[in-house]
């Protein structure tokens, strides 16, 4: 009896098997073109349901290619509307243009009722990644200045580098059609020095490298120039994060002055690579506005961009140099408030992952 029991039992799946096989038959390359220029035929000459039957049954057995299977689906919709089955039409429309966003409407090709139904629908960008590369001019901006010792001017400007080449991550979301919301992820470094020198007995030079991250947010909106040209204008806010910043200070002077008075002479010293992180605003809100103009292919686009980035608040911070006294006492330094001021321009490759398929229209 156990043995029977197995033996019906291995029958029964190899059965199960053959059907599941048959039922997921599986054409040729060859087969399907066939299949579909006999559909295409078919339908030309006005039997529309012969064409329906080839049709359905291809999209299950066949491996189209994305443009075979555009055109299948394309002409389905076609034969469903020609024997009246609009509700299949319209579910088959749908079908088409959620998996072929970029389909291209020929109105002279198509009855007029297929032409109103891919009309009914409104298709943008939805979610969308990129990279920027950009040139940088970054300035820092004194907003207060603070002193130490009389007699020197701590409102010398800062010597900085002139501008530097960054990349820049992209995401966005396009929550209607042609207006977007935006943000970018940036790392980059900052340098400046500070030179000092009153008179031939006393000189001063603090030098720092400071690095941050980025991350400012903005609406975009668009404007279609023509099919494949559009425009933009962005404005927003962002946060400024100072992860880093690494300090170098010397000091010499060959005489005592009144500036220095109680400093034996001929001293020198310097303190190298410090942590000067204490002395700083490490979270600085900033603002953005900027324009572009670009080009589209389908899932891909490419811009131009120019943007500028300003900050509310200063990243020094003066108020706080008890926090590393000897820099103050032992080497008579303090910082300026600033604040830093970004103009960039550059270009933009994004590449929209989902496009938004919504029907406007009953």
């Amino acid at each position: 009896m156990k043995k029977l029991v197995i033996i019906l039992f291995f029958l029964g799946y190899s059965l199960m098997a053959v059907a599941q096989m048959n039922n997921s038959e599986t054409w040729s390359d060859k087969d399907c073109s066939e299949r579909l220029s006999n559909a295409n035929t078919s339908y030309q000459g006005g039997s529309f349901i012969d064409c329906i039957e080839i049709l359905e049954r291809a999209l299950i057995s066949c491996k189209f290619s994305r443009k075979e299977k555009e055109q299948a689906l394309e002409l389905l919709a076609k034969c469903y509307i020609e024997t009246g089955e609009k509700e299949k039409a319209e579910s088959t429309v749908n079908l088409l243009l959620t998996n072929y966003p970029h389909y291209e409407l020929r109105e002279a090709e198509n009855p007029e009722l297929f032409n109103r139904m891919v009309k009914k629908y409104k298709i943008h960008p939805l979610f969308t990644i990129g990279a920027k590369n950009v040139a940088n001019w970054l300035r820092h901006e004194t907003v207060k200045v603070y002193s130490v010792l009389e007699g020197i001017d701590y409102s010398k400007p800062l010597n900085e580098s002139g501008y530097w080449f960054t990349y820049y991550g992209v995401a966005e979301y396009e929550f209607t059609d042609g207006i977007s919301v935006s943000g970018d992820l940036m790392v980059f470094w900052s340098t400046y020095t500070r030179n000092f020198t009153e008179d031939p007995s006393f000189e001063l030079t603090y030098n720092e490298n400071d690095y941050f991250l980025e991350l400012p947010f903005y609406l975009k909106k668009y404007f279609y120039l023509n099919k494949n040209i559009l425009a933009y204008a962005s404005g927003g806010v962002g946060v400024l994060f100072l992860y880093k910043a690494r300090g170098n200070v010397s000091i010499n002077y060959t005489k005592n002055d009144i500036a220095t008075t109680g400093i034996d002479a001929d001293f020198e010293g310097n303190m190298d690579d410090f942590n000067a992180l204490p002395i700083k605003n490490t979270t600085v809100g900033q603002w953005n506005t900027g324009v572009g103009i670009g080009y589209k292919l389908k899932n891909l686009r490419f811009f131009i961009d120019a943007r500028y980035i300003g900050s509310f608040s200063s990243f020094t911070s003066p108020e706080n140099s008890d926090n590393i006294p000897v820099l103050r006492d032992d080497y008579f330094y303090i910082d300026q408030k600033m604040k830093i001021n970004q103009f960039e321009i550059g270009a933009t490759i994004s590449y929209t992952l989902i496009n938004s398929v919504k029907r406007i229209r009953k």
